[in-house]
């Protein structure tokens, strides 16, 4: 039997952050409002934000529908890209704002970022000019 993974969710109702939630193992699920004190209380949620398995630069988590600043090379300015499921691809990715180019943030297995590379500012479901722009629909 294969070891269990993880996982974790930013469970939402529209624009307003409900709280968390952790898959735990198949057995056990816990609940948060602030990612830090966690229980097995559920939460009220409506829409679910998966973890990409990445923090960014600040320690915090990166979901899917975050607006981060990142940095391909190190030495370069920052680039505004939201994160996204490519599902194509099955992989979470970086798709830049102004370029449109999409870039996997795993390939096969080697993270394409480390986190003095990204930084979660916003979120694209404050930003529904820019979920326009992008085209992108739920």
């Amino acid at each position: 039997m294969g070891e269990f993974q993880e996982t974790r969710y930013r469970l939402r109702k529209g624009e307003k952050i409900m709280g968390y939630m952790r898959k735990v193992s198949n057995d056990m699920i816990l609940y948060s409002r602030d990612s830090f004190w966690w229980n097995g209380r559920k939460l009220s949620y409506e829409e679910i934000d998966e973890w990409t398995g990445l923090r960014d630069k600040n320690g915090r988590t990166i979901y899917e529908w975050d607006i981060v600043k990142y940095k391909v090379d190190p030495d370069d300015a920052d680039q505004e890209g939201v994160i996204l499921w490519e599902e194509n691809r099955q992989t979470f990715g970086i798709r830049d704002v102004h370029s449109e180019l999409f870039i996997p943030l795993v390939i096969n297995g080697l993270k394409m970022f480390n986190e003095r590379q990204l930084k979660v500012f916003s979120y694209l479901f404050l930003n529904p000019e820019l979920k326009e722009k992008l085209n992108i629909r739920d």
